[in-house]
């Protein structure tokens, strides 16, 4: 019970060392590169990636998983983040702070699909 209770705050570490990694890269996209939001994004998307797999398969659910059903989760909270973007930017949010909010929303869902069909 204690190790399944831990989950959700593993899940919530590993998240936000993988968000951290995501934005950082998307600021140094849009700051120092001059990239537009949607390819700073798709490049931040693919680091971080990388981060939250190796992550969640070592530390949150100690167990492989399967790679390509969590790409698909990731696929999907990609396109859920974009469509957040779109919204948020034509509602005139500067492109930092649309980024940021979009990309803060998605875990939930993530987190309920990588429980319930990733790493079960």
């Amino acid at each position: 019970m204690a190790k399944s209770a831990g989950k959700p705050l593993r899940f919530a570490l590993v998240g936000a060392a993988a968000t951290l990694v995501h934005m950082a890269v998307a600021t140094l996209l849009l700051g120092l590169c001059s990239w537009p939001a949607y390819p700073a994004n798709l490049g931040a998307f693919l680091v971080a990636f990388g981060v939250s797999y190796l992550g969640h398969r070592h530390i949150t659910f100690a167990r492989a998983g399967s790679p390509w059903r969590f790409l698909l989760v990731a696929l999907a909270g990609f396109g859920l983040n974009n469509l957040l973007l779109t919204g948020l930017l034509a509602w005139g949010v500067p492109p930092l702070y649309a980024l940021l909010a979009a990309t803060a929303l998605v875990p939930v869902f993530s987190y309920l699909l990588s429980s319930l069909w990733v790493f079960r």
